[in-house]
């Protein structure tokens, strides 16, 4: 019998990448070149760019399922594991049916074995990556992609960058309107070398207006300067100059 092939598993047009490719880049796999063309694919791809927005948000992104209370269960330690909510069987024979099998019994084993809680983000060291922090009275507080936000919500961010360049947080309304998250004031520095954990100054607070909005990281070399994005509607990456690469971090906001 021969293997599955996994590179024939997709959605989407013909040129677009496999679920195995996506999956790969998400999980910082890919060869650096392959993943820079994945990357550009996925920026200037509505289709393409849902789709890795669904890999990011994780469980978040499935309805019914609380991806917190699966992890107070890891933490808990459970004797037995329990029966997979109906929803996510359901998302995982949608992703891949050939596979739905295989992978409903890889998400049992991971509930049952794991000891520890892992971030939201399992990122690849030098992968570009945007961090969400809400403040909480006194502290601040990280946020997972997908997770719940009210009015007024004063966020800050952190951005991770593979390489040096000018970076810029935009965010896309569920109406697809593109705005400006940072930088906050006309003539900021957007200029940074490689690195983790770095801060962008200021902080952001949230309107009124309800529903799913997406903040988007985007990244450009030194040789395209500042980005200048426009936006192509509610569940596509804005698209950017040839170069720059986004990365997805969503947002629901409740009334």
């Amino acid at each position: 019998m021969n293997p599955p092939d996994f590179d024939a598993l997709r959605t989407g047009r013909p040129d677009c990448p496999s679920d195995f490719t996506l999956d790969r880049l998400h999980a910082g796999e890919l060869p650096k070149e392959h993943a820079l063309t994945a990357e550009r694919h996925v920026a200037g791809c509505a289709e393409c760019g849902a789709r890795m927005a669904e890999r990011r948000a994780g469980f978040g992104s499935i309805e019914g399922v609380d991806p917190r209370a699966m992890l107070a269960r890891i933490r808990t330690g459970l004797d037995r594991p329990a029966p997979l909510p109906e929803r996510l069987l359901g998302w995982l024979r949608q992703r891949s049916a050939p596979l739905a099998a295989a992978a409903a019994t890889a998400v049992v084993l991971l509930v049952v074995s794991s000891q520890q809680l892992r971030p939201p983000e399992n990122r690849a060291k030098g992968s570009l990556a945007l961090h969400v922090f809400r403040f909480e009275g006194d502290h601040s507080e990280e946020m997972v992609s997908g997770g719940a936000f009210s009015p007024g919500d004063r966020l800050r961010f952190l951005v991770d960058l593979p390489a040096e360049g000018h970076v810029t947080v935009l965010g896309v309304e569920s109406s697809g309107a593109l705005y400006t998250a940072w930088p906050l004031e006309p003539g900021a520095r957007t200029r940074f070398a490689a690195g983790t954990g770095i801060e962008l100054s200021g902080a952001v607070s949230l309107d009124a207006k309800p529903g799913r909005e997406t903040l988007y990281l985007v990244h450009c070399p030194l040789e395209v300067g500042p980005p200048h994005c426009t936006s192509q509607g509610a569940i596509a990456a804005p698209m950017c100059p040839a170069g720059c690469v986004t990365t997805p971090f969503i947002m629901v906001k409740r009334p």
